[in-house]
């Protein structure tokens, strides 16, 4: 019971975070997860890099 209690108090509490608040469109926030689906689905888990290098030639190509 007393090695509950330390480890209890010995962790840190958790930070109050906020929740995030988008500053695009809803219409335009649902084309990116839409295309960014589409990309998972295709091709499979990529890097951060590499998912937005194919976003962008989507985009170049007018998908």
């Amino acid at each position: 019971m007393f090695g509950s209690m330390i480890r209890y108090f010995s962790t840190k509490p958790k930070p109050k975070m906020k929740p995030i608040e988008l500053k695009t469109s809803l219409e335009q926030t649902q084309t990116i997860s839409r295309v960014s689906f589409d990309i998972l689905k295709e091709h499979g888990p990529l890097t951060v890099g590499d998912t937005w290098e194919r976003v962008k030639d989507l985009q170049a190509r007018g998908t």
